[in-house]
């Protein structure tokens, strides 16, 4: 099996958009505070830990490259949910923008 195939899977693959959601647990406010202002620049908060983004492949690597810098792997957890290509989505929320339906082709 090769041993790049798991960094390679959530890779964006060209310059269409795609749908992030982040999440994250984070013990330490100043840490807590960096990620949500890096996340605020990508996207919008839809929950207290929680960030929808609809994102060029640039964007995710330039978020990826930046998010992971702000966490401490042995304390804090960072999910970031990339929607791969022919994915149809369905979102809905109440009470603060967030990404509308989309299909991705």
């Amino acid at each position: 099996m090769d041993n790049n195939a798991d960094e390679n899977e959530f890779v964006a693959i060209d310059d269409r958009r795609y749908i992030i959601l982040a999440i994250y647990d984070i013990v330490n406010d100043k840490r807590r505070s960096k990620m949500v202002k890096c996340l605020e620049g990508f996207g919008v908060r839809v929950q207290k830990s929680a960030f929808e983004a609809y994102l060029t492949k640039k964007s995710y690597e330039k978020l990826m490259n930046t998010a992971s810098h702000i966490i401490d792997i042995k304390e804090d957890s960072l999910r970031v949910y990339l929607l791969a290509s022919h994915t149809s989505v369905r979102s809905w929320g109440k009470g603060h923008d967030h990404v509308e339906d989309v299909i991705i082709f």
